[in-house]
């Protein structure tokens, strides 16, 4: 991901650690989906589990890389709604098209 925002200068990255609650995002929202096709396609349509065992592997692979800065865009965009302190601090003190000051 990017460091800061080329328009504004809002550096994303708030601290360390900061990003871990959208590893729970991720997580649930793969949790949600992954049962949501398991019993679609094995109790509506009938497959087994040896026919479902591959796909849904590799969707459990896959899909938590495709939603990574997704989840990312989503922590940060939850927490700047929900919590509006502090949210100065990540911005820098010169225009973001200016080279910072040694």
């Amino acid at each position: 991901m990017a460091h800061h925002c080329p328009t504004c200068g809002f550096v994303f990255e708030r601290g360390p650690g900061y990003f871990l609650g959208s590893t729970y995002l991720n997580y649930g929202f793969m949790s949600i989906t992954l049962t949501a096709m398991y019993m679609g396609l094995h109790f509506g349509l009938g497959y087994s589990n040896d026919v479902l065992a591959i796909p849904l592997g590799l969707y459990c692979v896959i899909m938590p890389l495709v939603l990574f800065r997704y989840a990312r865009a989503w922590w940060l965009a939850m927490d700047c709604y929900l919590d509006t302190t502090g949210m100065e601090e990540g911005r820098p003190s010169e225009p973001p098209w200016q080279e910072p000051s040694p």
